[in-house]
């Protein structure tokens, strides 16, 4: 497994970038833009079934597995095959959204 990286936008209920993480120990988030919405971290085993991922942000150290404003957060994903950013919850603008993965590193 080598690093990977996916970037892309959110801008209604529902919709995902994803990251496939299968080797990977630790995987990062970025968020940008301005929103108004709710960003669920999750991953999964097999493609199809998520469950929630709490995910550190970058200046707290409480983890937390969603997002509702731009920041960095990061984690460990180690055992998972599928990384996702998705809108749980949505009302407007745009969310820029970055998703990185390394052997090792997460918090």
């Amino acid at each position: 497994m080598t690093e990977a990286s996916n970037r892309g936008e959110i801008d209604a209920d529902e919709e995902v970038v994803t990251l496939d993480i299968a080797g990977a120990g630790a995987v990062g988030v970025q968020l940008a833009g301005t929103f108004t919405g709710t960003i669920q971290f999750e991953a999964s085993i097999e493609s199809g079934t998520f469950v929630a991922l709490n995910m550190l942000p970058s200046n707290s150290t409480t983890a937390a597995p969603s997002a509702t404003a731009a920041g960095a957060w990061s984690g460990n994903c180690g055992g998972y095959r599928i990384f996702r950013a998705r809108a749980s919850e949505w009302t407007s603008g745009t969310a820029r959204v970055a998703i990185s993965s390394a052997v090792s590193g997460g918090k």
